[in-house]
């Protein structure tokens, strides 16, 4: 795997995290903090653990932000940096374990430059302006 292969690789993991991150902050119904004991931190973590499908452990670890609501907070560069951090971890890891994934991987981004070009020439064949 060349360096160009892992630029791709963070290039388009970071483009899915950030999916993610708007994912997340966009359909988003039912507040993910609830605020239920204030002053009781441990609490307040057990409260919004079990009443939220989107607010975990891991989320107080990282340090999410959420709005006054209790909303994921969509303007928020550190809840960005935490989606993107995680999406790359994650997906590394995966295509640094797996060879069979890395090979194809590779192959895609191989064969994707020539996709692309011969989907650019099609184009402007079929260009028609009126």
């Amino acid at each position: 795997m060349n360096i160009w292969h892992y630029i791709v690789a963070f290039m388009a993991l970071t483009t899915l995290g950030t999916a993610v991150h708007i994912f997340r902050s966009s359909f988003n119904f039912i507040p993910d903090r609830f605020n239920a004991a204030p002053g009781h931190f441990w609490r307040n973590h057990a409260i919004d653990d079990m009443l939220s499908a989107n607010y975990g452990f891991w989320d107080m670890v990282a340090g999410t932000e959420y709005d006054e609501d209790g909303f994921y907070e969509f303007f928020s560069r550190r809840n960005l940096r935490i989606c993107c951090t995680w999406t790359i971890a994650v997906g590394m890891t995966l295509l640094l374990s797996y060879q069979d994934l890395e090979d194809r991987f590779v192959a895609i981004v191989d064969a994707a430059p020539g996709w692309l070009w011969s989907l650019f020439v099609y184009r402007i064949e079929n260009l028609t302006l009126f």
